[in-house]
């Protein structure tokens, strides 16, 4: 059984095995602020997967090391980077990591929710999606991640190659404030990727990927920001999580 995992350092997949895929080519870069979604996004509708963090029956949660922890408190699933580091959890429920080795899960057109309250720190908190394997990286996935000022949807991979497909500054987090996260991804019939952000119920970002990742997991993002944030490294506490199938 898979586990998830949290990284330090290079970026990393949850997954050991997932269903081989070609690679994909993504987008091009866009200018800031220039990717302001015009029409409503997808809504949820059918739900695949849900976790409130009551347990850890999910086996979200790893062994505390000097860098951080995760770790279910309070009903809340609890991420604290401690001390700086390049830390970036990544993470994936079990039962999704499972279904996907069974051949059994089906994950490629979906709305991603998750909300969360940043305590301290200025690390980016976000979702995945259509975590594959790559051709030149063990994996590579969809990401949405949004920090007070800042917002991206991503194209990332396990060798820590970014590939920013939309990035916004226009982003309200103040700390110790709950925000729910929503992002959607769904294919288009020329063979491209549609992707959303929304926080709080507005949509917030939008891109379009040139390729497919495929039939992938979803999970959990984050990103700590050293550079940033002095001796605050970051306190996040996730409230829940869940993925859907859109419903248009």
């Amino acid at each position: 059984m898979r586990t998830a995992r949290t990284m330090t350092g290079a970026l990393g997949a949850v997954s050991a095995a997932l269903l081989v895929v070609a690679g994909c080519s993504s987008s091009s870069i866009s200018d800031a602020d220039a990717s302001r979604p015009t029409g409503a996004p997808p809504s949820p509708g059918q739900r695949l997967f849900a976790d409130t963090f009551d347990d850890d029956h999910n086996l979200w949660t790893l062994p505390e090391n000097e860098n951080g922890r995760t770790e279910m408190e309070g009903g809340d699933l609890v991420w604290e980077a401690k001390q700086a580091a390049d830390l970036r959890p990544h993470l994936l429920a079990a039962p999704i990591a499972d279904a996907f080795d069974r051949g059994e899960l089906r994950m490629r057109d979906v709305v991603v929710r998750a909300a969360f309250t940043t305590v301290r720190g200025s690390g980016a908190m976000g979702v995945f999606c259509r975590e594959v394997r790559d051709t030149d990286s063990d994996f590579q996935w969809f990401e949405f991640v949004a920090r007070d000022g800042y917002a991206a949807i991503r194209l990332a991979d396990a060798g820590g190659h970014l590939d920013v497909l939309a990035t916004t500054t226009k982003v309200d987090l103040p700390l110790g404030q709950r925000a729910t996260m929503e992002a959607v991804c769904t294919d288009t019939a020329d063979g491209k990727t549609r992707l959303w952000l929304s926080l709080d119920g507005a949509a917030v970002l939008a891109a379009t990927s040139e390729g497919q990742l495929g039939n992938g997991g979803a999970g959990l993002q984050g990103y700590d920001s050293p550079d940033r944030a002095g001796s605050a490294r970051f306190l996040v506490r996730r409230h829940d999580f869940a993925v859907y199938r859109p419903t248009d």
